[in-house]
C-alpha cells in the first residue's frame, strides 16, 4: 500500500496551494513572504526532480523535490509541502509514511547531502524530519521575512 508518486503537473500547483496545511502556509510566508502558489511554482521550476504524491483517488496530497545547489550538484535543498488530506486521513498518512523512505533514499542516489530549514513552529514537519533520520544542525533565530526561529537540518548519504 505505497503512496503513488508521479512527476508534478502544473495543475498540481494550484490544487496543493488551495488545500495546503495552515502550518505549511505559515512556514512559506515566514520564510519567503510568498504565497503558496508562488512558492510552489518557484520550487517546481527549480527542483530536480519535483514530484507529487497522490491519493488512491488521484487527488494531489503533497509536492516535494530537491533544488540542486548552484555550486555543488551533489548537494540539494529538499522540500515538501502538503495538504490537510495528507496528514488528517489515516490511509493517506500511512501510505505516505511507508513510501517516503524510498523517496528520500532515491534522492540520495542523486544527492550526497540533503538539507533545508524548517519553521520551528511546524510540529508535523519536525516529527517527519526526525523520523526520516535527518539531523538538526543549527537554530536560525530571526530568519526569513518574518524573523522567526527556523531550524536547519541535513542528512548525509552513507553510500
Amino acid at each position: 500500500m505505497k503512496l503513488p508518486l508521479r512527476l508534478t503537473q502544473v495543475a498540481d500547483i494550484d490544487w496543493i496551494a488551495k488545500n495546503m496545511r495552515a502550518a505549511d502556509v505559515a512556514e512559506v510566508a515566514a520564510s519567503s513572504g510568498h504565497t503558496p502558489e508562488v512558492c510552489l511554482l518557484q520550487s517546481y521550476l527549480n527542483s530536480k526532480p519535483c514530484i507529487t504524491m497522490v491519493s488512491c483517488t488521484g487527488e494531489p496530497l503533497a509536492m516535494g523535490g530537491v533544488v540542486p545547489d548552484s555550486l555543488n550538484n551533489r548537494v540539494g535543498q529538499i522540500w515538501l509541502l502538503g495538504t490537510d488530506a495528507l496528514v488528517d486521513d489515516a490511509t493517506n498518512r500511512t501510505r505516505f509514511l511507508r513510501g517516503c523512505c524510498s523517496w528520500v533514499n532515491a534522492m540520495h542516489r542523486e544527492y550526497d547531502v540533503l538539507w533545508n530549514y524548517m519553521d520551528a513552529r511546524n510540529a508535523v514537519h519536525r516529527r517527519w524530519i526526525e523520523w526520516m533520520g535527518f539531523t538538526f544542525i543549527a537554530k536560525r533565530p530571526n530568519w526569513g521575512t518574518e524573523g522567526r526561529l527556523f531550524m536547519e537540518f541535513c542528512k548525509v548519504s552513507h553510500v
